[in-house]
Parts: structure tokens; sequence; C-alpha cells
């Protein structure tokens, strides 16, 4: 690789990597998810610090992620000689295939009919045993369900209905102005990418799966931070959606360029994953 495509390929890196706070753990979860799962779920440190090296990650930094993790019962360890392996514990398997699930969706999942909840204001909080039954909390008492929630607990009043209008504050709750201003941002450095990626060289493998981590990862950090519900849920000129369509079709285009590299580290991929 010429020293320009290189310089090409540390600047989109790097200006993926400044769109949110690159916790090593979080990113180490993402690379799993992403990549080692679909892949028969184990992978070398080795080859864990060649990837997170690529984003300007300290091995240091690296070393103390795994070992946090594993203590925290989100790993397993196993030696080979001087190498250590590592995979995701069946908790954490359990933990993380709902969000895998988020990530990689072309749509919210989360339809009606609705479900709307009010509890009474001058009751306990009943904030727990609402989200337990899988209701959504709004404002206040209110809560929104959608097909499959419930029941409420006793007490709750429960209507059933298609919530033909939103009012700006149901909007507001679930689609606060920060987490949109940081999908715009998103969506911004995601078109960046875009136009960087078609009009350059292709970067190389081990540049592709930097990119393509760095992509889910920032979409999957600003996706948990909100339920899963369709776009008319959230204030008017959501980003959210315009993102998704981005991060699928990035993803799909990195997915080639980032394959032979993972399937010579880690393995072949499982056809029905694709990646």
């Amino acid at each position: 690789m010429s020293q320009e495509t290189r310089s090409d390929a540390d600047r989109m890196i790097a200006r993926l990597a400044a769109l949110g706070d690159l916790r090593v753990w979080s990113v180490i979860i993402t690379i799993f998810g992403d990549a080692v799962l679909p892949r028969g779920g184990t992978v070398a440190a080795t080859t864990l610090a060649r990837i997170v090296e690529r984003m300007d990650i300290k091995p240091e930094a690296l070393r103390v992620a795994l070992f946090r993790l594993a203590r925290d019962g989100w790993l397993t360890r196993t030696k080979q000689g001087r190498n250590s392996f590592y995979r995701l514990s069946e908790s954490g398997i359990a933990n993380f295939q709902p969000a895998t699930k988020r990530i990689y969706a072309a749509a919210p999942a989360l339809q009606g009919p609705w479900y709307l909840a009010v509890a009474d204001p001058g009751g306990p909080d009943l904030s727990d045993a609402m989200t337990a039954a899988g209701f959504l909390p709004a404002h206040g008492g209110v809560f929104i369900g959608p097909a499959g929630a419930g029941p409420a607990p006793e007490g709750v009043l429960v209507a059933e209905g298609e919530l033909p209008r939103l009012p700006d504050w149901l909007r507001a709750a679930f689609g606060p102005p920060d987490l949109a201003a940081d999908y715009a941002r998103l969506s911004d450095g995601l078109a960046a990418l875009r136009a960087d990626l078609e009009k350059g060289p292709p970067p190389d493998p081990l540049d592709a799966v930097a990119l393509r981590t760095l992509v889910v990862h920032q979409w999957r950090r600003l996706l948990l931070r909100h339920p899963d519900l369709p776009e008319r849920f959230f204030p008017r000129d959501w980003p959210g959606e315009t993102c998704r369509a981005r991060v699928l079709a990035l993803h799909a285009a990195l997915t080639p360029l980032a394959r032979p590299w993972l399937d010579a580290e880690i393995g072949a991929s499982e056809p029905a994953r694709g990646r």
C-alpha cells in the first residue's frame, strides 16, 4: 500500500473514531458480534490486538479491557502455548444476541397494535414492573406497550389502539435533542466515508476491518440508547433511519474487502450471516 493510500485510510479511521468515545471493552464486544461469532466464536488475543491497534487503541488498554470482560463474565479465556484465545461466555452471548438483531435489522422490530398505559399518579412507582412487562416509559406514569406487552400491574389503566397522533412531548421523550444531534453527526460521518470509498482506492483488508468495526460500533452505541420503535415515534426529521440505511450500505460495501483478512485470521464466516 502506498503512503498516500495509507494516509487516506488513517484519515477515514480517525474520523470515524472521533465520532464517539471508544471504550475499549465496548469495541471488543462489537468485534465479537460483527466478526467473531459468525466465524465460530473464538479469536486470538493477537488478532484482536491487530484490529484495535489499527484504531489507535494501545495494547495496554486492550489487555485491561480483556481482563475486565473475563472477570465480569463476558468472556472466557483459554491458553494454547503462549497464545491466549477468547470466546463470549454463554451469558455474554445471551446478553448480546438481542442487540445483534437490532444492529443489523432493516427496520425497527417493535410494531403495533400499541397499548397506552397510565399508572396512578398518587400510587407507587411502577416503572420496574412496567418495564418487566414489556412497556416503555414515556413520561411520568405514562407508558407505551408494543404488541405482546403485558399484562400490566393491577391498577394501571391500559387502552389498545393505533395511536394515530403522537404529541411532540412523547416524540421528544423517545428521541431527546442530544441523541438526535449525535445521530446527525454520525450520519454526516457515514456519508463522508461513503464518498471517500467511492472516489479513492479501496482500503486494504485490515483497514476495511477497522472501518467496518467502527461503523457498527458508532451505530450500536446510539441505537441502544433508545427503544426499537418506528420512526414516527421520534421527533420530525429524525436522522436515525437515515443512519440505519447508511450503516447497512457501508457494511455491505466493506464486507467483501474485510472478508479475506477475517477469514484468514479467525475463520470462514457462516453462510447464514454472510459476514
